[in-house]
């Protein structure tokens, strides 16, 4: 239930424009997954009780908790950026004839005659270097991940375990980008696999978002076995290339799915720069005040590219404190998902919607609601029970 204590959410009145986007995007990326060793479609899960509770006709949550054999979405964007940036990186065209065994074919004879393989470089909260380091396992790459000082050590050792090495930041997730893109650009054969975007790199976080787009493309199906469009996705944001993802598939489709994005309190920069209170030019960094429970969502900076859309075409935006995150995993485990506080933040989002916000966004009755839970269940400090912090 809303509180009038609680942010409000931010409706956008850019995004009432009937314009649709034209995305340069094609299938290779959901071919190149469909070839990858553990591809299987994502579960759908309907949630019948939640929907009456909230007074729908429908919410199934998208549950990216095993991609792959990885416990996230994060695989779908990092596994087509790293293919195609090292192809980029070896002169390689990206068409249907290159596949993840070719290309590793291609560096090991490549490195017959180098002095060294290229290396993957990455920053990251969890979740995203550690697809990358499974990417460079695969390819037989080296890779070297930037994490902040305060990334848990089960999540490092899951990195470790991919065969990276891993290195620690004293700072903040937007400072450990910054120190990745620097090490990779003075280091020889280095390769940045970031999944945000700034001034002078946009290419490879372009290709993470082409990579998110196969989960939306198996919700289409999936919903359209059930003759159910999605009137609403709700999406998770850190610095919001999934979200840009999101827009830009249903966009193009002109289907009129409307976006809700949900941030930590501690971390909402989405949010605040929507919210315009933030002064100069947008995107602005936000001083994150956490640390968080929604780990992979302790961002201070939207992704430039991610921006450029959102600012927009997000329908609509919110934050949720720890204690809703916290709560909406204990609601989606009752119901047999297993999940993290990120990815339970979609539901702790819907949860948050009094009637006037759910008749603002068109939700009535019959409406149908995906929640996106980006993360499997992990753990995490249970937080003291309360609201707002930001």
């Amino acid at each position: 239930m809303a509180s009038g204590s609680r942010n409000p959410i931010i409706l956008n009145p850019l995004a009432k424009e009937p314009w649709r986007f034209l995305s340069s995007a094609d299938d290779r990326a959901r071919a190149f997954h469909q070839s990858m060793p553990g591809y299987s479609l994502t579960p759908l899960v309907s949630m019948p009780q939640i929907a009456a509770e909230v007074g729908v006709g429908a919410v199934h949550v998208k549950y990216e908790g095993d991609r792959m054999g990885l416990p996230s979405f994060k695989i779908l964007g990092a596994s087509w950026a790293t293919f195609c940036a090292v192809a980029s990186y070896l002169k390689l065209p990206l068409n249907s004839s290159l596949t993840v065994n070719n290309l590793r074919d291609v560096l090991t004879g490549w490195a017959s005659s180098h002095s060294q393989k290229p290396t993957l470089v990455a920053a990251t909260d969890g979740n995203h270097g550690r697809a990358v380091a499974y990417m460079g396992r695969i390819l037989g790459l080296p890779v070297k991940v930037f994490v902040p000082g305060g990334l848990d050590n089960d999540a490092v050792q899951a990195i470790v375990n991919e065969g990276a090495a891993v290195a620690r930041v004293r700072g903040s997730y937007d400072l450990t980008v910054n120190l990745a893109f620097n090490v990779a650009k003075n280091m020889l054969g280095g390769i940045l696999v970031q999944d945000t975007s700034f001034p002078g790199y946009t290419d490879v976080p372009e290709w993470v978002v082409e990579g998110y787009d196969t989960m939306l493309s198996e919700i289409d199906e999936q919903l359209e076995n059930q003759s159910q469009p999605a009137d609403l996705i709700i999406v998770p944001v850190g610095v919001g290339s999934l979200a840009q993802a999101v827009v830009t598939h249903y966009r193009s489709l002109g289907v009129g799915t409307k976006v809700l994005t949900v941030e930590p309190d501690t971390a909402a920069c989405l949010y605040t720069n929507l919210r315009g209170d933030v002064a100069g030019q947008k995107p602005v960094p936000l001083e994150t005040t956490g640390p968080t429970i929604m780990a992979g969502l302790d961002c201070g900076t939207v992704s430039l590219c991610a921006w450029n859309l959102l600012n927009a075409a997000v329908d609509a935006c919110l934050s949720v404190s720890d204690h809703e995150a916290h709560s909406a995993c204990g609601i989606l485990k009752t119901h047999g998902v297993a999940a993290g506080p990120c990815g339970a933040a979609s539901l702790a989002a819907l949860l948050r919607l009094g009637d006037k916000e759910k008749k603002d966004l068109g939700l009535g009755n019959t409406s149908v609601v995906v929640l996106l839970c980006t993360e499997g269940e992990r753990q995490y400090s249970v937080p003291a029970a309360g609201l707002a912090t930001y």
